[in-house]
């Protein structure tokens, strides 16, 4: 029996103490704790329009700290230029020297700052720091040279799946929470390897926290957004562990170009996901998705969305990286964790009022596959 839900529910909400009917301004502030297997993470994805890209993510805990208890406050700044060169900085930052708001979105970590104001605009402030050497999701930054001011305003309502809580186990007792912002404009001024610039662009913003680590509570997620024709859409596929009976929770929404919210998808009851055509993956020999499709049915609506002809543009092998040790108990646990990055192409399908809407379009997606097997 399948062991994991968004929690929905009117007891939920009341238990949470969450209002159902409203996104507040708290819930986009610090949520979870410093304990064992407890993480956070605000994260934002930047699209310029000199075709460069940028994503910040701001933690209380690194990836390699989660197991323990404490925080070790972290920026994470990866910069790719318009011709694919990639860039790291990473910024560490001493739990004295650093603040966290639960009442809003307020990050004060040493210089560093993320300020959000009710999920409508965000501001960032970065400025360069001394040299060190720090080593983050195994890859290494010396120079710290970076500066990042920026100013985001949101063009649709984020969006929180029930009361943001996915839970998992027999008594809900692990949980992995998200709520997203899909579609933002940036602005600002950002200084890369000493080269200073002005830069305007669209954004993806994301909070997320949680209580498990995603490769023991996911056997595999889909993640992917686009902006195509008059539309923007967000995909998050999640299907649980084999520990949790494989449920299945495919997020998806649909945002006109007004910014209203034209559909929106948290049940598997209301979808078919059909695995249309897989691939060998080369380097970690595991069966992988390559042809998607998606049919949602809600009241009036039906939507179609189909990924496919995918292309690898980055592969993270994490069970490939491992020691031996790693690997032993990886292998006792039944997990081969391995990340994938993707272009596509796309097919989205719009039924409504017996009339057919169809556009083309291509999209980054990821695959963060935990399991062996499909």
């Amino acid at each position: 029996m399948a062991q994991g839900r968004i929690m929905d529910r009117p007891a939920d909400y009341q238990k949470l103490g969450i209002n159902p009917n409203k996104i507040e301004n708290w819930e986009d502030g610090r949520r979870d704790t410093d304990e064992a297997g407890h993480a956070e993470v605000w994260y934002l994805d930047c699209s310029f329009d000199d075709k460069s890209t940028l994503v910040l993510g701001f933690r209380p805990k690194s990836t390699d700290q989660v197991v323990n208890k404490g925080d070790n406050p972290n920026v994470a700044i990866n910069y790719t230029s318009a011709d694919g060169q990639p860039f790291y900085d990473y910024r560490l930052y001493d739990v004295k020297d650093a603040h966290s708001s639960e009442d809003q979105l307020d990050l004060k970590w040493g210089p560093s700052t993320l300020v959000g104001d009710n999920w409508h605009t965000y501001d960032i402030h970065i400025e360069s720091e001394a040299d060190q050497e720090i080593v983050m999701e195994g890859k290494k930054s010396v120079e710290h040279k970076t500066a990042v001011d920026l100013h985001f305003e949101a063009q649709v309502k984020p969006f929180r799946p029930g009361s943001g809580y996915i839970a998992f186990g027999e008594n809900d007792e692990f949980y992995y929470n998200f709520i997203c912002v899909t579609s933002l404009t940036v602005s600002g001024e950002v200084t890369i390897n000493g080269e200073k610039k002005q830069v305007n662009g669209t954004a993806y913003y994301n909070h997320q926290w949680f209580n498990i680590h995603p490769s023991v509570a996911f056997h595999h997620w889909i993640w992917g957004r686009q902006n195509v024709g008059d539309y923007n859409v967000l995909i998050y596929d999640m299907v649980g562990a084999d520990r949790f009976g494989e449920p299945q929770i495919p997020l998806f929404t649909i945002d006109d170009s007004k910014g209203n919210r034209v559909f929106e998808n948290t049940s598997s009851a209301n979808a078919q996901v059909d695995i249309l055509e897989t691939y060998i993956q080369k380097e970690t020999n595991k069966v992988t998705p390559k042809t998607i499709r998606y049919i949602f049915t809600q009241d009036d609506i039906e939507v179609e969305y189909k990924i496919y002809d995918p292309k690898e543009i980055n592969l993270i092998n994490i069970y490939g990286m491992a020691s031996d040790e790693q690997k032993k108990q990886f292998d006792a646990m039944g997990l081969q964790p391995t990340y994938t990055r993707y272009l596509a192409s796309t097919e989205l399908k719009i039924t409504r009022n017996g009339q057919t809407e169809v556009i083309d379009g291509s999209m980054l997606y990821e695959i963060n596959y935990a399991a062996k097997e499909l």
